[in-house]
C-alpha cells in the first residue's frame, strides 16, 4: 500500500494492491470489500471513498451497499479454488476533527478511530479491506452502532506512507525504513500475520518510551502531560505480556505500541500490534480501571489479533477472553481480593442483565443486543464469568491446557465457538455441556 497523508488537513489518498488466493472450495464470481470508516455511528464524519478499482490495467465496475460500507466487485471470470489474483484499489478519505473543547468528543467524531485532534492523527480502517469469507459466505453484517465492526483475515502488509516532516508514526508491524526529503518524509512498514494495518501520527508533544521484553518490544506514546500514565501503561503492558505468554502462548507480534489519543464511547481500542488508550483516562493512572484498560487491550493481541472470530456473530469469542484475562492480570498484579471484587462486579452486571433480558445470552450475536450497556453486561461481564466457571469445572491444569491448545491451533485463523468447544473436549476429555447450557452457549 502506498499512502500520502496531509497531517494538517487530516486527509489521505493511496493505492492498495491486494494479492489474494481463493482458499475456499468454490469459485468466487465476486469480491466484497469493507469500508468500515463510512459507518457514521462509530466514525462520525470520517469517510473513505473508492477512486478506481483495477485488474491489471483495466478499470473494473463496482457497487456500494449498506451506506457505502460494502463494496461489491463482480469478476468477469470466476476465481477458481487455489487460484490467485491481484487487484489494485485507489482510495481517498478524511478524518473527523476532534473538538478541543470537548474531552469525550461528539457525534461527529464517533469513537475517535479516524480522527484529527490537536496533537495526533488517528488512522484506523482508512483503506478498503477484503471482507472475511467463511462457509456461511461473505461477512457483511451492518454495524449496530456499538462494539467492534473491524474484522479481517490475517495478511502480510508492506506500507509506504508519506507525510510532512516532523510527525512520527506509531503503527501496526515494524518501521523498517525512513526516507526524509525536503517537503515530505516517507516511512516504510512491514506487518506480518496482521488482521489490519493501523497507525497514529503524532507531533513533538509526545513522550516515547521503549521496553525490550524477550522477543517483543513494547513502546508507549503518551503526551507529555500524561507521562506518568505512559510509564504506568508500559509497566502494565510488560507485566501482561509475560503473564499471557505463560498462560496462553507466545505473543503473535514482535512489537506492540500503546498510544494515547482522544476517544469517545470507548476507553481503549485494539488493533493488530497497536492499542489506543483514551486520553480521558490518563489523568489518574493509579485508578483500577486504567489497569483494566491496558490489560484488556493487551489480551486482545492474543484474542482478536492472534485468534480471530466473527465480531458480529460471535463477539464473545474475543471479548470474553480479553475480559477474563484482565481478571487474571488483576489477580497477579495486585492481589486476589482486588480481582475477586472485580469479578463479583462483573457477575452482578451479568445477572441483572440476564434477569432483564432472559432471551439473550453471552453467545448472542451483536445485533441481538438493544444497546451497548446490555451488550457489555452479557459479552464482557458474563463471558468473563463463564470462563471463570469453566476453569473451576475443569481445574487449572486442564483449563489452561485447553486454552493453550485452542490458541496454538487457531492462531492466525478465524475461530468459531464449535472450534473452542471441540478443542476443550479433546484436551480434557471432559463434559462441559451443563455449563454451556447454563450460559446459553448450546444451540
Amino acid at each position: 500500500m502506498d499512502l500520502d497523508v496531509d497531517y494538517g488537513l487530516g486527509t489521505f489518498e493511496g493505492t492498495a494492491v491486494i494479492a489474494l488466493t481463493n482458499s475456499t472450495d468454490a469459485p468466487l464470481s465476486e469480491l466484497f470489500f469493507r469500508l468500515f470508516a463510512n459507518d457514521d455511528g462509530l466514525y462520525g464524519t470520517a469517510f473513505v471513498q473508492i477512486l478506481d478499482i483495477r485488474l491489471q490495467t483495466r478499470s473494473m465496475s463496482y457497487a456500494l451497499y449498506l451506506d457505502d460500507t460494502v463494496v461489491l466487485v463482480p469478476l468477469d471470470q470466476p476465481l477458481q479454488p487455489n487460484d490467485n489474483m491481484e487487484i489494485a484499489i485507489d482510495f481517498s478519505g478524511g478524518a473527523s476533527f476532534w473538538p478541543e473543547t470537548q474531552q469525550v468528543g461528539s457525534a461527529e467524531t464517533g469513537y475517535g478511530l479516524l480522527t484529527k485532534s490537536a496533537s495526533a492523527l488517528t488512522l484506523t480502517t482508512f483503506y478498503p479491506m477484503l471482507a472475511v469469507y467463511s462457509e456461511e459466505g461473505w461477512a457483511l453484517d451492518p454495524s449496530t452502532g456499538f462494539g467492534d465492526t473491524l474484522m479481517g483475515d490475517t495478511a502480510d502488509y508492506v506500507v509506504h506512507m508519506s507525510t510532512r516532516p516532523g510527525t512520527l508514526p506509531a503503527s501496526s508491524g515494524e518501521l523498517v525504513a525512513v526516507s526524509p526529503e525536503l517537503e515530505t518524509t516517507t516511512y516504510s512498514f512491514v506487518a506480518t500475520h496482521a488482521r489490519d494495518f493501523s497507525l497514529v501520527l503524532v507531533e513533538s508533544d509526545y513522550t516515547i518510551a521503549t521496553m525490550e521484553s524477550d522477543d517483543t518490544t513494547i513502546r508507549t506514546w503518551f503526551t507529555m502531560s500524561s507521562e506518568t500514565a505512559g510509564q504506568t501503561a508500559g509497566q502494565m503492558a510488560e507485566f501482561s505480556l509475560h503473564l499471557y505468554e505463560r498462560l496462553i502462548g507466545p505473543c503473535p507480534f514482535s512489537e506492540i505500541d500503546l498510544v494515547e489519543v482522544p476517544l469517545g464511547k470507548a476507553a481503549g481500542v485494539e488493533f493488530s500490534g497497536l492499542i489506543l488508550v483514551g486520553s480521558q483516562y490518563t489523568g489518574n493512572p493509579q485508578d483500577l480501571f486504567f489497569s483494566i484498560i491496558v490489560s484488556h487491550e493487551m489480551a486482545h493481541q492474543w484474542f482478536y489479533a492472534g485468534v480471530g472470530n466473527d465480531v458480529s456473530e460471535h463477539p464473545w469469542l474475543d471479548e470474553s477472553f480479553a475480559t477474563y484475562l484482565s481478571y487474571e492480570f488483576l489477580d497477579a498484579y495486585y492481589d486476589s481480593g482486588v480481582a475477586s471484587e472485580q469479578l463479583g462486579s462483573w457477575q452482578a452486571a451479568y445477572l441483572q442483565a440476564k434477569r432483564d433480558w432472559p432471551a439473550l445470552s453471552i453467545g448472542s450475536p451483536k445485533y441481538s443486543f438493544p444497546n451497548s450497556s446490555i451488550y457489555s453486561a452479557f459479552v464482557y461481564s458474563g463471558g468473563a464469568r463463564f470462563l471463570y466457571e469453566l476453569r473451576e469445572t475443569l481445574g487449572d491444569e486442564a483449563f489452561y491446557a485447553s486454552l493453550q491448545a485452542y490458541y496454538s491451533t487457531m492462531i492466525y485463523a478465524m475461530a468459531t465457538p464449535t472450534d473452542l468447544f471441540r478443542i476443550i473436549r479433546e484436551t480434557c476429555t471432559c463434559s462441559i455441556e451443563e455449563l454451556l447450557s447454563t450460559y446459553g452457549l448450546v444451540r
